[in-house]
């Protein structure tokens, strides 16, 4: 009995000092691990500490976007300190409006009319050519602000539809390209015959004024054999 007590009591000493052993190396196990833990965080805080570069605001030019631009930083090492820049972005050119196109025209503001006037010549016939939708500038006559007579024509129907109703005192404009502006007074009207007309009356000032401005266009019967009307409607004015 004796002897199975002290076994007993062997048997609890060696489980105390297994236990005790078994501890202690789970101490140190957790020290180490909780050091190495420490120092491999601490490394890369300090490596980034050294080497990251500070960034600044710079101010840029009006319609440019604001960049950050890193600061050159100095790093002890055996090569040269080194600095690098970010250039700012161009701002993007804005393209200008396309001007309205100018225009020579005339306004005859009693009768509703307003059109651009353009330039014309002669027929292969040797009569003075018609366009077909706007006023027409004969080349032979003389130009506005110049001695003699301007000569318009245009169609009727059409652009001069309205020409007939015009009266003796209608104020007539002329507004070149460059916008300087010429001022005609109706002084006479007349319809003519298209046969035997007397275009040298037709396109010259009336009355022996210096300056002159005549609009012509068809009225009367239509021939079907010449396409044309038989009459023409002259509109005399002179320079205000």
């Amino acid at each position: 009995m004796q002897q199975l007590q002290s076994r007993y009591k062997w048997f609890q000493t060696f489980c105390r000092l297994r236990i005790n052993v078994i501890l202690a190396i789970a101490l140190l196990a957790f020290a180490f691990t909780n050091t190495t833990i420490f120092l491999l965080v601490q490394t890369p805080q300090n490596v980034h500490a050294q080497t990251a570069p500070a960034l600044v605001k710079t101010s840029v030019a009006p319609h440019q976007t604001e960049v950050a631009q890193p600061v050159a930083t100095s790093v002890a090492t055996s090569q040269n300190t080194t600095s690098q820049s970010v250039p700012a972005p161009k701002p993007t050119p804005t393209q200008a409006p396309t001007p309205a196109p100018a225009y020579d025209k005339v306004s005859i503001t009693s009768i509703g009319l307003s059109s651009q006037f353009v330039t014309l010549g002669l027929t292969s016939t040797n009569a003075i050519d018609v366009n077909p939708t706007l006023v027409g500038w004969w080349n032979g006559s003389a130009q506005p602000g110049n001695p003699g007579s301007v000569f318009l024509d245009g169609h009727n129907p059409g652009v001069f539809s309205a020409l007939p109703s015009i009266q003796v005192g209608a104020q007539i404009s002329l507004t070149l390209a460059d916008g300087e502006i010429f001022n005609y007074t109706v002084v006479h009207t007349e319809i003519d015959q298209l046969v035997g007309i007397d275009m040298n009356a037709a396109l010259s000032p009336y009355a022996g004024a210096s300056e002159g401005l005549n609009l012509m266009t068809c009225v009367g019967t239509y021939n079907w054999q010449t396409r044309t009307t038989d009459q023409r409607f002259v509109v005399y004015a002179v320079r205000s």
